[in-house]
């Protein structure tokens, strides 16, 4: 399953192209036309995508982007390929089309896709969802086919909780289960450490960056932050779940009251979740990491790509002889991380002996992007080998972006 991204727009009208001057005025122009037009009739555009590599690139989210960002919040698109068959859709909340399908090496796949106002909108099965568990320490906990993850929120924090990395849930069914796992677990005892079929919590976390968590740096010294302040989610489904994270404010070396916010997003098909950070209050230039704890369970079963795509890790669970099967964790940098490493702790933390890390510079106001996420032997990945194919190509497929045509 490959990775989401922006994708670049080619005009296949010459005389249109003559007069936008750059991609993103064409994007908002078509967008807003078809908008306009949509009160009165059902407007029907043709959208070609070309896979213009050697690899073949199916169960993907094409996202087309919408530089204005509020044509199409009202809205929502009918998508058919040429046989009339409905095509995975959805309008996220910043106005992007998404589209879902399967778009094998050096071809293209065309679609015809119609935006209508939201009663008339075709049934799609949720995928990617997300929830806040504000009886369970305010959990927000999300998912797709392929994963689930969770972050602690307010009233763990206050509780005294002392966790910082991200979470995960092991999955071997493509529907959404959280919701019930979290429901049985509170509601009539069923233990979700315990597989019932779908997966189950047996990843450790502490207070760690966990499977792929990013911290600011003052020295050699890791800033983690505990849980979250604030968590909107922005996105929840049916292709797409995505949340906006506001941090507690933190001092930063001679900064004060730093507050980060993170907006993370899942696709369905992916493994990973693409997470764009940026901080509040920095004044200058600071090191930002990210990485993946290393346990007891297995201190040798990292693996770092020589030329600093992707970081890896073959996590054994927190009881590897009870038969719970195999964590694969990575992060992908698509900007290359000015070095990756590991670093042993000095003393054991919550069955971590150490992290294997990313560094890299930030700067005031601006962002930085990564991908991190996991797998599970029991849910698809077969092996490590295997995760770090997918790795290597999920990079690859970062830097070479499907064409689109608008007609």
């Amino acid at each position: 399953m490959m990775p989401m991204r922006d994708v670049a727009l080619v005009d296949i009208k010459p005389q249109i192209s003559a007069i936008m001057k750059t991609f993103s005025i064409f994007i908002s122009f078509f967008l807003t036309a078809i908008c306009n037009m949509a009160a009165s009739n059902t407007p029907t555009v043709s959208l070609k995508i070309t896979n213009p590599t050697a690899s073949d690139r199916n169960g993907e989210v094409v996202e087309i982007s919408d530089h204005r960002q509020n044509n199409l919040k009202s809205m929502c698109a009918v998508v058919k390929d040429l046989d009339g068959h409905s095509v995975p859709s959805q309008i996220t909340h910043d106005g992007k089309l998404l589209v879902f399908g399967d778009f094998p090496a050096h071809s293209t796949t065309e679609y015809k896709v119609s935006f209508v106002p939201n009663k008339y909108s075709e049934k799609t099965d949720t995928i990617s969802v997300g929830q806040i568990r504000h009886d369970m320490q305010d959990d927000y906990t999300w998912e797709n086919d392929k994963g689930g993850y969770r972050l602690y929120g307010p009233s763990y924090r206050a509780g005294g909780g002392k966790v910082s990395g991200y979470d995960i849930w092991t999955k071997s069914v493509e529907y959404p289960i959280l919701k019930e796992r979290y429901d049985g677990h509170m509601k009539y005892g069923i233990s979700y450490h315990k597989d019932a079929g779908s997966g189950m919590d047996v990843y450790t976390v502490g207070p760690t960056l966990g499977a792929g968590m990013n911290a600011l740096m003052v020295g050699d010294s890791i800033c983690y932050p505990v849980a979250y302040e604030k968590c909107e989610i922005l996105d929840n489904g049916p292709l797409r779940v995505t949340a906006r994270i506001t941090c507690y404010p933190e001092n930063i070396g001679n900064d004060h009251n730093v507050v980060e916010t993170r907006v993370i997003s899942l696709d369905r098909g992916d493994w990973l979740n693409r997470t764009m950070v940026s901080y509040e209050g920095l004044t200058e230039d600071r090191t930002i990491t990210t990485g993946i704890v290393v346990h007891k369970q297995n201190k040798r079963g990292y693996s770092i790509d020589n030329d600093k795509r992707y970081l890896a890790y073959a996590d054994l669970t927190d009881n590897p002889d009870n038969g719970n099967g195999v964590i694969f964790i990575g992060i992908v940098n698509p900007r290359l991380p000015d070095s990756i490493s590991y670093v042993p702790f000095e003393k054991e933390i919550a069955d971590g002996v150490g992290q294997v890390q990313t560094l890299s510079t930030i700067s005031p106001d601006s962002e930085y992007t990564y991908y991190w996420g996991s797998g599970w032997s029991k849910g698809g990945v077969k092996g490590m080998d295997a995760w770090l194919k997918y790795l290597a190509d999920f990079y690859t497929r970062l830097q070479t972006p499907l064409e689109i045509r608008i007609k």
